[in-house]
């Protein structure tokens, strides 16, 4: 089945965005009731100002950029894989900047609705983060 072109679309215009660093254009891929789910940290955040908040504390300290390997899209949301690189180049909560690279796969799903994402759950392993940092 082929990808819905208005949420494949969509999706390429987020992670374009995410590789700029240009939050406000991150946010804006975003509806204002968003749910936004980090597994690998057992993180929940609601709403468009938890999100932010969540953004500049974590994705930018760690300089993060996405390289998407595969994009399902429906009407509905999408499905994506993906590798996150970055150098921790900013001081995290609990965890001063080591000035390393990492790079670590990871899926996040995702649900749509009036072409804003309303619902994003991603998947990675915080342990190969840790790892690759030098702190475990």
């Amino acid at each position: 089945m082929p990808n819905n072109p208005e949420t494949e679309q969509l999706v390429k215009g987020y992670v374009r965005a995410i590789g700029s660093g240009d939050l406000e254009q991150v946010w804006s891929y975003y509806a204002d009731n968003i749910v936004y789910e980090d597994t690998a940290v057992n993180q929940i955040y609601y709403g468009i100002e938890d999100v932010k908040k969540f953004y500049v504390k974590s994705m930018g300290a760690l300089g993060v950029r996405w390289i998407v390997d595969t994009c399902y899209a429906t009407e509905e949301g999408f499905g994506i894989s993906w590798h996150m690189g970055g150098i921790h180049d900013e001081d995290l909560p609990g965890m001063p900047a080591t000035g390393r690279f990492f790079t670590v796969p990871g899926a996040s799903i995702a649900r749509v609705k009036n072409g804003k994402i309303v619902r994003n759950r991603d998947f990675w392993n915080n342990l190969d983060l840790l790892k690759q940092l030098g702190i475990k």
